[in-house]
């Protein structure tokens, strides 16, 4: 009797096996049609024409700096200036940031401060090298159709216009 149990237990598996195959095979034949992720698609650049022009205007001790843009054909703005700064005696690399929703305005100006405030208490970087701002304008969408660096140099009391680096 042990004898039939095994060729029973033999044929079991073949069985098994082979409705393994079929099952298996028939699961993957059903092709599943993957369902896509909505994007947002491809911003256009801005041509050069409708490029922002940018400027800068220091306070004579450079505590501060005024960020003029004109020419804005987008949504809304963002950048960065950042920079090498002595703070508290020690030379860094920080810098300030700012972003705005422009609400059909083609212009933007902003006083900058070059430092922080924390409860009315001041610290201005001092020293400031190898800067450079950042500006990134985006559409409705929040997608990035310009994005351009313009290096700069603190000029004590001075307005100076960014020429975007290459």
């Amino acid at each position: 009797m042990p004898k039939n149990y095994l060729i029973g237990a033999g044929i079991l598996v073949v069985v098994l096996i082979i409705f393994g195959f079929i099952f298996k095979s028939s699961f993957l034949s059903r092709k599943s049609t993957p369902t896509p992720t909505p994007t947002l698609g491809f911003a256009q650049q801005l041509p050069a024409e409708k490029q922002p022009k940018v400027s800068l205007e220091f306070s004579p001790d450079a505590h501060y700096v005024t960020v003029n843009i004109t020419n804005i054909f987008s949504d809304q703005l963002e950048y960065n200036l950042i920079y090498d700064a002595t703070v508290k005696g020690n030379k860094i690399q920080t810098g300030v940031n700012a972003s705005a929703k422009l609400d059909g305005k083609s212009e933007y100006s902003y006083k900058q401060l070059l430092g922080s405030e924390s409860s009315g208490k001041f610290t201005y970087h001092s020293k400031i090298e190898n800067a450079v701002m950042e500006l990134t304008l985006r559409d409705s969408a929040n997608r990035s159709i310009f994005t351009a660096s313009y290096p700069f140099t603190v000029s004590l009391g001075e307005s100076i216009s960014l020429q975007p680096s290459n």
